[in-house]
C-alpha cells in the first residue's frame, strides 16, 4: 500500500456547497450526513460517473482520497493507490466516490466515535447504527449507494447491518484481497460487503473472489438452530423474531436441527481476545510506522475515543507482557476452535443465529443487562454470535427480518464452513426468495 502525507483534499467538502444539491441523490446524501455516516466524498466523481455507487469504509484505501481509519492520528493520510478490492470494483464499473465513517480505528461495535461523531441509527437517532462499519450501514439504509466495501474483524460487517436493516457479508478469511487496509488482526480481518439487495453482494463477491458461479440449489440443506434454552438469553423481540423465522423455514420445508454452540463459544473465549490483542498491537504499530513514521504510543496519545484508547493500552500490555499467551492461543486454542466448528458442521449445512442478541443500544449505553441479570460491557454482549465464527474465519451473512411490532431493525445470521461461501450465498438467496413468497 503506497500512501502519501498530504492535507485532506476537497473530497471532504459538504454536498450543501455542490451542484449535486438539486440531484436525486441530494436527499440521501443529506440524510447520511445528518447521521454522521459520511467521512469524505469525491464530488466530481459522484456527479459524472454513471456506474454503481460504491461506499468504501474509511480504513480501505481509495486513490486520491483520505484514509483516516476514523482517527485524528491518520487525518492527513491520503492514498496514492487503490486497495485491490477497490481497483477490481472500479474496473467493473463501480464508482468508489463516497467514504464512510467507522468506530475509531475499527475497534468497537457501537460506531460512537469521539472524533467524527456517533454514527446514528436511521430508524431511531437516539440509538447507534453499530460498528465498526456503521457509516456504511446507515448510508445504505437511507438509500445512498448500491454496495459498500467494509471490513470485519469480529462482526463489523454484520452487526451494523443488523441494526440498520441491510445485508452484511463476511467471506472466508483469506478469500478476498487484503491489501490497502489499516489492519487490526490478520487472523481475523477480512474485507466484507454490505448492500440492500443480495444481488450486489453476489456481483461484488464474484469480482473479489474470482469465482464466477453459484452452485445449484441444494435440495435439502440442514439448518443448525440454537437450542430452545438459549433463546432465554436474548432480548425478547430478538427471541420472538428468531422463533418466527424458524417456524417459517420449517413450514417452507427446510430441515432444522438444534445444535449446541457452547463448546465453540468457550474455545473462542480462551483464545480469541488473546490473539486479537497481540495482533492488533503489532498491526497498528506497523501502520503507525508506515503511514505516519510514528510509534504506537503516539497513536494512543492522539486517539479521541476513550474506549478505543483503553483497548489500545490493553493490547500493548497483553502483547508485551505475555507473548507466550499468544503462542499458546494461536498454536493450540485456534486449531481447537477450527476443529470444534468442523464437528458442528458435520451434521448441518449452515448455522442460524441472531446477528446480535439485543436491539441497537442507545448512544450513551456502555453496558447491557442480560435477561439473566448479568451486567456486560457492550462489546462482548453484542458480538456474542459474531466473534467465534470470525475467529474461525468462517463465511457469514446477516440479513434483515421482519421486526413485528418493533420499529427497530433486526438481523439474523447464517454461517457456513470455511470456503463454502458460494453455497452459503445460494442458501441465503433461496431462503430470501422463500420468505418473499410466503410474505406475499
Amino acid at each position: 500500500m503506497t500512501l502519501s502525507f498530504v492535507a485532506s483534499s476537497p473530497a471532504a467538502s459538504s454536498p450543501a456547497a455542490s451542484s449535486l444539491a438539486a440531484s436525486p441523490l441530494a436527499a440521501s446524501l443529506e440524510r447520511a450526513e445528518s447521521l454522521n455516516a459520511i467521512a469524505s466524498m469525491d464530488m466530481a466523481g459522484i456527479e459524472t460517473h454513471g456506474g454503481p455507487l460504491v461506499l468504501v469504509k474509511d480504513n480501505i484505501a481509495t486513490r486520491g482520497m483520505p484514509l483516516t481509519a476514523g482517527s485524528p492520528f491518520f487525518a492527513d493520510v491520503v492514498a496514492k493507490t487503490d486497495a485491490t478490492a477497490v481497483r477490481l470494483l472500479r474496473a467493473a464499473g463501480g464508482n468508489p466516490a463516497v467514504r464512510t465513517t467507522l468506530h475509531e480505528l475499527a475497534l468497537g461495535i457501537t460506531g460512537v466515535n469521539a472524533w467524527s461523531g456517533p454514527i446514528l441509527n436511521p430508524f431511531c437517532a437516539s440509538r447507534v447504527a453499530g460498528g465498526s462499519s456503521g457509516g456504511s450501514a446507515a448510508a445504505l439504509a437511507v438509500g445512498l449507494g448500491d454496495l459498500s466495501l467494509v471490513t470485519d474483524t469480529g462482526g463489523s460487517a454484520r452487526i451494523p447491518a443488523a441494526h440498520c436493516g441491510v445485508i452484511g457479508f463476511r467471506p472466508t478469511t483469506g478469500r478476498y484481497p487484503a491489501d490497502g487496509v489499516v489492519h487490526l488482526s490478520p487472523s481475523r480481518d477480512t474485507i466484507g460487503l454490505m448492500a440492500r439487495d443480495l444481488r450486489w453482494i453476489i456481483w461484488a463477491d464474484r469480482l473479489l473472489s474470482g469465482e464466477t458461479t453459484l452452485p445449484p440449489s441444494q435440495t435439502a440443506p440442514v439448518i443448525g438452530i440454537m437450542e430452545a434454552s438459549t433463546l432465554d438469553t436474548l432480548e425478547q423481540p430478538i427471541a420472538m423474531a428468531y422463533r418466527r423465522l424458524c417456524d417459517r423455514l420449517l413450514h417452507a420445508g427446510y430441515s432444522l436441527k438444534p445444535v449446541s454452540l457452547e463448546h465453540v463459544a468457550r474455545l473462542d473465549g480462551q483464545c480469541g481476545m488473546t490473539i486479537a490483542a497481540h495482533e492488533t498491537f503489532h498491526a497498528l504499530s506497523a501502520a503507525c510506522a508506515t503511514l505516519r513514521e510514528s510509534p504506537f504510543d503516539a497513536l494512543v496519545a492522539a486517539t479521541a475515543s476513550a474506549d478505543v484508547a483503553a483497548v489500545l493500552q490493553g493490547c500493548a500490555e497483553q502483547a508485551l507482557a505475555a507473548p507466550r499467551d499468544y503462542t499458546q492461543a494461536i498454536g493450540v486454542g485456534w486449531p481447537a476452535l477450527h476443529a470444534a466448528f468442523r464437528a458442528v458442521f458435520a451434521g448441518v449445512s449452515v448455522l442460524l443465529t441472531p446477528t446480535t442478541p439485543f436491539l441497537p443500544p442507545a448512544v450513551a449505553q456502555t453496558g447491557v443487562v442480560t435477561p439473566q441479570g448479568e451486567n456486560l460491557p457492550v462489546f462482548p454482549a453484542y458480538s456474542r454470535f459474531t466473534r467465534p465464527d470470525s475467529m474461525a474465519g468462517l463465511p457469514s451473512l446477516s440479513f434483515p427480518v421482519e421486526a413485528g411490532q418493533h420499529a427497530l431493525p433486526m438481523g439474523m445470521m447464517l454461517s457456513a464452513p470455511r470456503w463454502q461461501d458460494n453455497a452459503l450465498l445460494r442458501i441465503v438467496q433461496d431462503i430470501l426468495h422463500t420468505l418473499e413468497r410466503s410474505a406475499g
